[in-house]
């Protein structure tokens, strides 16, 4: 007899009845070209069922384990995937990128246009991996299917620490906005740490009221970005603009006006200042199980999050070089905005110029948030991490994956504050965008690997054979940025060769505990049941294949 199961999560806003099997399973029309198509992922991300290692939990009920881990019913609309997307990168048009000006002008913008290049190729391959596959363990799900466990793990695990630095890296950030605007000593940061998490805890407790905030947060975020510099426009002056001054060895200074002063070495140093206008728009697979309509609603909220992120980061990039007090100047700033503002205005009152830093700063940290901790519970439902880690609330919160992610930041955000090493904060960054360079190199590889053997998969935003050419030219940039990276920065030899040694203690991780929770792991049954609920859609409507 077949044991009840719970009400799968309804991906496609309408109930779909699903045919249970004598062993309390789905049954699908195998004979069609879809149905082998899923048949073949069930092999690979499902994987072969064995009976010898798996946690007694999930052996014994796993419907009733995976009632304890249920997100909240779809809710989010486009708008919702925009706010999160744009909220998760916003921060990175107030701060960081202005470091790149040392290189020149020039640079940044070559460097960006690459970056840029690189979003847009990563954005479209997600969107349709995450239309054909809407599992929250996102990437994990997919190179579960494409490869093996090995493979899942290793880029669930990168876009997850990914996640977890430069979030700690946007909470020491915003503590020391709020140092700045009340004045305080830096010993007090850690109770702004603590403060700012702790209101991203309680907001995410009840993900409604999270996608809400986090929309109209990123939304004034975005009028941050552009009112400042409507105000200073008349002072506008591109006249010192692609001057850059080369320190010598002798200690004298030249200056260049050439468009790339330090050639193409330039660029490749300008690549991950240029990438922090854009880093973490890869968080959009977290929101899925909780967005409606998925096959309509995240090509639009994607859309329109990664026009809004391209138009501001270029606005952000260009204009600020010709704004008050220079290029020069600005290089240093740690909130360029403040800068302008108070030298275009002759204001000394820094913190009131501050204000207009917080409220993207704060929209980043929560939408980080909220993105690690579906990453952790992804990761956890699907076997990769402890299956603690993936409890939710009764209204479909993960508690155990925020209170990890709340630690995480903590831990970080202290370890910034108190590290006697200047470079502290630099490492940090560049471990994560070494994090996310490996994960925008592995992803394509998959995206191509599923293109190839589940060609039938049905796929509601599908880019055809163009796909695998966006896939290619993604391995390109991000392959090429990382060894250039590599080649030319110590710090990024030292970081890569610490990321490298986690790495391969991953494999014996992976075979001696991951494997074990992988064996028979209710995430196949989960992952099963939506597949078949979809492709039995898919059979309705032959249209949206």
């Amino acid at each position: 007899m077949s044991q009840p199961r719970p009400k799968a999560n309804n991906r496609s806003n309408r109930n779909i009845a699903m045919p249970t099997s004598t062993d309390g399973g789905t049954s699908l029309p195998e004979a069609s070209s879809r149905g082998l198509a899923v048949k073949s992922i069930r092999q690979s991300s499902i994987g072969r069922h064995s009976s010898g290692n798996s946690p007694a939990t999930w052996k014994n009920n796993k419907d009733e384990y995976l009632k304890k881990r249920m997100l909240m019913p779809a809710y989010a609309n486009s708008f919702h995937v925009w706010g999160f997307v744009v909220g998760a990168v916003i921060s990175g048009e107030f701060s960081g990128f202005n470091t790149g000006y040392v290189y020149g002008l020039g640079s940044m913008i070559v460097a960006h246009i690459f970056a840029s290049l690189l979003m847009v190729c990563v954005s479209l391959n997600l969107t349709e991996l995450v239309t054909a596959m809407p599992f929250a363990s996102g990437c994990a799900a997919y190179a579960n299917a494409a490869f093996n466990g090995v493979v899942a793990c290793f880029i669930g695990y990168a876009y997850t620490f990914d996640m977890v630095f430069i979030g700690g890296e946007v909470t020491n950030f915003i503590g020391a906005a709020l140092a700045l605007l009340f004045n305080t000593e830096p010993r007090f940061n850690i109770l702004y740490y603590l403060l700012t998490i702790l209101i991203c805890h309680l907001i995410n407790f009840y993900p409604k009221v999270y996608f809400n905030v986090v929309t109209i947060g990123s939304a004034v975020s975005c009028l941050m970005v552009i009112i400042p510099l409507i105000a200073v426009a008349p002072q506008i002056d591109f006249s010192q603009a692609f001057t850059t001054m080369i320190p010598l060895s002798d200690g004298t200074v030249i200056i260049s006006t050439d468009l790339l002063p330090y050639g193409f070495s330039g660029v490749i140093n300008c690549f991950p200042l240029a990438l922090y206008l854009l880093i973490c728009f890869e968080s959009m697979p977290c929101c899925v199980e909780e967005t409606q309509e998925i096959k309509t609603t995240i090509p639009r909220g994607m859309l329109m999050a990664n026009l809004t992120i391209l138009f501001l980061s270029w606005i952000a990039l260009v204009v600020c070089a010709g704004m008050p007090p220079g290029v020069s100047l600005l290089t240093a700033a740690s909130l360029p905005y403040s800068d302008i503002l108070s030298n275009a205005f002759n204001m000394s009152n820094h913190q009131a110029v501050t204000l207009i830093s917080l409220p993207s700063v704060f929209a980043s940290q929560l939408a980080i948030y909220y993105g690690v901790t579906r990453y952790i519970y992804g990761q956890s439902r699907g076997g990769y991490m402890p299956p603690i880690l993936s409890l939710t609330t009764s209204q479909g919160a993960p508690y155990t994956a925020m209170i990890a992610t709340s630690f995480m930041f903590t831990v970080l955000s202290v370890v910034l504050q108190y590290s006697s090493a200047n470079d502290t904060a630099s490492t940090l960054v560049t471990m994560g965008t070494i994090f996310a360079l490996t994960a925008y190199i592995v992803q394509p590889i998959v995206y191509i690997r599923l293109k190839i053997r589940l060609p039938d998969l049905p796929r509601p935003f599908n880019m055809k054979s163009l796909g695998v050419g966006v896939a290619t030219l993604n391995i390109i940039i991000a392959t090429g940025a990382l060894i250039g990276m590599v080649y030319l920065n110590r710090m990024w030899q030292l970081c890569l060769a610490g990321i490298a040694v986690a790495y391969v203690l991953m494999v014996p991780f992976y075979l001696l505990v991951v494997r074990h929770y992988l064996t028979d792991s209710p995430e196949k049954m989960f992952i099963k049941r939506q597949l078949d609920s979809i492709m039995r859609e898919s059979v309705r409507s032959p249209s949206t294949a």
